[in-house]
């Protein structure tokens, strides 16, 4: 049986060296995010503040969960839950390992749930279900998630929020919807997605029934609509905006940040200067963010 989300989880705690430790202001720890991997293929990203430590998706295996928490200091057993935006299998093909080894609690939404339950069923007893907008403690961390536009039931992002400082992530979207922008809006880093370019997706190899389906509303986030989120971000005070789940086929890192900046630039903003821009590699760790 599904369980709603228990408030007073038991959390793990690491005592954290290297590079974690030294992620501290006036003594006390902040936010720390890193994507471990971000493409069409697999996606999971670390945040840590204080003694938690979470995943945001786990798409990939569990030797390269291991390797990317190495670098921090940090083991899989080390890890309080998963968060799971949706049921794609880059996203949730890492789960079932961590939760035999290591008994790893998964939340998700209710329709995430049922989706990881029909692939994985013995992950069940692990599963932890929210109601998608509400926002709840977790360790160190609040967290809450909106609705995102994509072909998943109970697709969700997510804000964290700790030490003053607040965590967006929000990528597999079709649009960018009014649940996903007012979620958005003053974040300090903005994970965000810019897939595909549009024009290499439509002169690409891909059958015709799948650029249907990244095109469509509940497909994936090109790089203009990406610019011109990211252009609202930045305007609303985001410090950090990362570009996320760039599709190697149909997209490159320079083709997204030649979209965001040209959409900066429209809006009257300096690229570099009102917000700094990154884009998340696909199969190492990304840029540290010591917010």
């Amino acid at each position: 049986m599904l369980r709603p989300v228990l408030f007073s989880c038991i959390l793990r705690h690491a005592n954290v060296p290297g590079p974690m430790k030294r992620m501290m202001k006036g003594g006390q720890f902040n936010m720390v995010v890193c994507t471990l991997a971000s493409s069409s293929s697999g996606n999971c990203t670390v945040v840590s503040h204080g003694a938690t430590h979470i995943l945001i998706d786990a798409g990939i295996s569990l030797r390269r969960i291991k390797d990317g928490l190495r670098f921090f200091g940090l083991a899989p057993d080390d890890i309080s839950c998963v968060f799971i935006t949706h049921d794609h299998t880059d996203h949730i093909g890492g789960v079932a390992m961590l939760v035999k080894y290591f008994k790893t609690p998964l939340f998700t939404s209710f329709g995430t749930a049922d989706g990881v339950f029909g692939v994985f069923p013995e992950t069940e007893p692990y599963i932890n279900c929210f109601e998608t907008g509400a926002e709840f403690g977790f360790g160190d961390l609040t967290a809450s998630s909106f609705p995102t536009p994509h072909d998943s039931n109970g697709s969700v992002g997510f804000t964290f929020r700790a030490g003053g400082s607040k965590l967006v992530y929000a990528t597999d979207l079709g649009y960018v919807s009014t649940e996903v922008l007012e979620a958005s809006l003053g974040a300090d880093i903005a994970v965000i997605e810019a897939n595909h370019d549009r024009d290499r997706l439509r002169n690409g190899p891909y059958p015709a029934y799948i650029k249907r389906r990244i095109l469509s509303e509940y497909g994936h986030l090109g790089n203009t609509d990406s610019g011109d989120l990211a252009a609202r971000l930045a305007a609303s005070g985001s410090h950090y905006i990362q570009l996320s789940h760039l599709s190697r086929e149909n997209n490159t890192p320079e083709l997204a940040r030649e979209a965001v900046n040209k959409a900066f630039i429209a809006c009257g903003l300096a690229p570099g200067k009102d917000a700094v821009l990154d884009v998340a590699p696909p199969y190492t760790p990304g840029r540290v963010y010591d917010l």
